[in-house]
């Protein structure tokens, strides 16, 4: 295809990709250079793609297919370890990615919420509560496999409300010494009492949080509020007093999907992970090594003394073998082994089972919305 070109254009800590159709940008990408959490003190390099684009009059002609596999070829490159975007059903898969982030509402009355009490001050977010806020955005999330670190330098505020159309309201609290305790990010609706992000500095400022919605809500004659949340998130658990139903959606395809980079670099950034995990499990004294075998590669991870390591593949018997998006999969756990086993794609050494079920639990990956791309 001598007409067709493709190009690519850093912008930022981005990279731009576009496709050129006799000398017109038809199809397009972002992908996104950003870290994310993967366990406290684990950090993985991910590629977040946004912005996938064909002109109308240039689709159904593999243009965006050109684009993705040029995204793959650039991670690859770039030294990614991961890949994340959040797309149509039916169509990323393509590219090796899966379904691996759900999503979490936690749904609210909101004359339950009456209850509760105002016990800090409420005002509305200015840059100056930047810094204060992505510390404790960070204290909160290190553990939260996905998220995306934050840094004050780099992070430039709430961008998003719970979808990607609607802008934010965030708000913060303060202590009585004027000192930033928490904050909420609305959404910038009439219609809605969403909140797309909570964070808080310690659990007494709970309280305060669920009264700042509940006083919104009342502002705006509603009466349910909504909050995007992982259930396992403290807030979310204290939320429970004043009775909610908490929603998580898997999707069968689409929506929040992810990909493995790097195979290598990958299970080498997780071992200090998997270390902490085992050494916390009924499996710490285990030792041994088996194969991890996927369509992007082959590994050997050993566990000898609580330590974790990857080495290239030697030919082990004892085997993990499975699509590198079914990995993924596993990894931020979305699902577990012992489910995956029984996929007709998916092979593992039966006395293998209880190890990865410890090195690999259920886990509540998220990317908060402002973070999105």
């Amino acid at each position: 295809m001598g007409d067709v070109e493709v190009k690519r254009e850093d912008v930022g800590k981005a990279c731009v990709i576009k496709l050129y159709y006799k000398g017109e940008h038809v199809s397009g990408l972002w992908v996104h250079r950003l870290l994310v959490h993967f366990g406290e003190g684990t950090v993985l390099r991910m590629g977040g793609i946004g912005g996938v684009e064909t002109k109308e009059g240039y689709r159904m002609r593999g243009f965006a297919r050109r684009v993705l596999e040029e995204s793959n070829r650039f991670m690859e490159e770039d030294g990614m370890d991961v890949a994340s975007l959040f797309g149509i059903r039916d169509f990323y898969q393509r590219w090796g990615y899966a379904p691996a982030l759900p999503e979490y509402k936690i749904y609210l009355k909101v004359d339950d919420l009456s209850g509760a009490r105002l016990g800090r001050e409420l005002v509305p977010y200015s840059d100056e509560h930047r810094r204060k806020v992505v510390e404790i955005y960070e204290s909160n999330n290190v553990s939260r496999a996905c998220s995306v670190v934050r840094s004050p330098e780099v992070w430039e505020g709430f961008s998003k409300g719970t979808d990607y159309g609607t802008r934010p309201v965030p708000v913060v609290l303060s202590d009585r010494h004027g000192r930033t305790c928490g904050y909420l990010a609305f959404d910038d609706s009439e219609d809605r009492t969403a909140v797309s992000e909570v964070g808080y500095s310690d659990f007494e400022v709970f309280e305060s949080l669920a009264a700042a919605i509940y006083l919104r809500a009342k502002e705006r004659g509603h009466e349910e509020a909504q909050v995007a949340i992982p259930p396992d998130h403290p807030f979310a658990v204290f939320l429970r007093r004043f009775g909610c139903r908490a929603v998580t959606t898997f999707n069968r395809s689409g929506g929040g999907m992810m990909r493995i980079v790097s195979l290598g670099t990958t299970l080498s950034k997780l071992a200090p992970e998997l270390e902490r995990r085992l050494a916390g499990s009924d499996m710490a004294g285990w030792e041994g090594r088996f194969r991890v075998r996927t369509d992007i590669g082959s590994l050997e991870v050993e566990v000898s003394g609580g330590k974790v390591s990857v080495a290239r593949d030697r030919g082990t018997r004892e085997e993990l073998r499975l699509p590198q998006s079914k990995l993924t999969q596993l990894i931020v756990g979305y699902r577990t082994v012992d489910d995956l086993a029984s996929d007709e794609d998916v092979s593992v050494t039966p006395s293998l089972l209880p190890l990865l079920g410890r090195l690999f639990p259920p886990l509540n990956p998220y990317i908060w919305w402002s973070d999105r791309f």
